[in-house]
This record gives C-alpha cells, sequence and structure tokens, in this order.
C-alpha cells in the first residue's frame, strides 16, 4: 500500500462530523442517493483508485475534494434546473460554497472544478487527486442512475456506493 488509510479515514471521518458536510444529506442526487452519500463514495473510490494505481496522494486534499465536490447545496429539480446546465454550472456553485465554508488548497479547489471535465471543457483536473475525483464521480454516478442500488458493501461502518 502506498498511501496511508488510516490517515484518509480520519479526515473522512472529521470532515464527516462538520454540520456544513452534513446538511449535503438533505438534496437528492441521482436517482437513489443524496450528496453526502454520493460524494462518500467519490471519496472511497478515488482512494481505491490511487491504491490501485499505485498513485501517491494527499489523503487530506482528496477528501476534502471528494466530499465538497457536489458541495452546491440545491435540489435541481426543484429549481427547475435542467441536467446539461445543472452538469455545466454546479462545479462553479460548489466551490463558491465550500470557499465561503472552508479552507481550501488550489488543489482542492481544481478538483472542485475539474470533476465534471470533459463537460466543462476548459475546467481541466489538473492533479492526480482532481482526475482520481473526475473518474471516480463518472462511476458512481452511472451506478446510482442506472443500477438504482442503496445497497453497498460496507467500508468502515458506512454503506459504500460503488
Amino acid at each position: 500500500m502506498c498511501n496511508d488509510k488510516e490517515k484518509f479515514d480520519r479526515e473522512l471521518n472529521s470532515l464527516l462530523e462538520n454540520p456544513n458536510i452534513q446538511q449535503m444529506q438533505d438534496f437528492p442526487q441521482h436517482k437513489s442517493s443524496n450528496t453526502l452519500r454520493h460524494s462518500l463514495g467519490v471519496a472511497q473510490l478515488s482512494f481505491v483508485l490511487a491504491e490501485k494505481f499505485r498513485w501517491r496522494i494527499s489523503e487530506e486534499e482528496l477528501v476534502k475534494g471528494a466530499l465538497l465536490h457536489d458541495y452546491y447545496l440545491y435540489n435541481a429539480r426543484e429549481e427547475d434546473i435542467g441536467g446539461y446546465k445543472h452538469g455545466i454550472s454546479h462545479p462553479e456553485t460548489a466551490l463558491g460554497n465550500a470557499m465561503r465554508d472552508f479552507e481550501l488548497t488550489e488543489k482542492e479547489q481544481n478538483i472542485i472544478k475539474g470533476h465534471m471535465w470533459p463537460l466543462t471543457l476548459f475546467k481541466l483536473p489538473r492533479s492526480k487527486e482532481a482526475v482520481l475525483v473526475c473518474i471516480a464521480d463518472k462511476y458512481v454516478a452511472a451506478k446510482e442512475m442506472h443500477i438504482g442500488s442503496k445497497k453497498g458493501s460496507v467500508i468502515a461502518g458506512r454503506e459504500r456506493t460503488y
């Protein structure tokens, strides 16, 4: 193993205790999830992919960027925002909200901004962590939309969405 899973889990648990992050449970995402469950699945899968690719990453920045990548804090259906418009605009909204509520490194900002690439053509993921979140986000979203499974295996007492 080339990364520190304990450090990843400590940072994840710390962030999950934050009431700002907890409010993400209130916003539905895809067919079978909410933004918190989705973002948790993206964070977990991103770490698994880093291990599989044997990429050395910053565990703290990966967790924070992954958990906040969809920190847009609205219900797209209730706001009547179409899928394409939401797809291209929510990274900037999420980044603005995250910068208001958290201190972010440049890498964490890019993880949030770049997670919808290539849909957001000129907002490229510019770090290994951003690439991992971009890939993991597509996989977890596809699974939530097409499979709609709320069941998954358990990692450290949490439901795994991928």
